[in-house]
């Protein structure tokens, strides 16, 4: 389980309005430890450079998967699909 989101020293509190949620993480394979997939899952969670959210919950990759399914959800079955992710920035 991994927290993403804590108190921040800066501020010496946590600026959330709810209890902090973790992350469960399954690792199937790899070989990395689980300390090291963890702390790459944290960064991802600090990378949303488009936001002025520095402690976003979910990394990065997830968060603009979801933004990008938001939109396919209203597309036509008959509709093209643009591929390039680009598309929906």
């Amino acid at each position: 389980m991994l927290y993403t989101k804590g108190s921040v020293p800066f501020f010496e509190t946590y600026p959330g309005m709810y209890v902090p949620k973790p992350i469960l993480i399954s690792i199937a394979s790899g070989d990395q430890t689980p300390l090291a997939h963890a702390k790459e899952i944290l960064a991802l969670t600090k990378m949303n450079w488009n936001s002025t959210q520095f402690d976003g919950g979910m990394p990065l990759t997830l968060t603009a998967a979801y933004s990008v399914g938001n939109v396919l959800k209203h597309c036509l079955d008959s509709q093209r699909i643009e591929p390039r992710y680009s598309f929906y920035m």
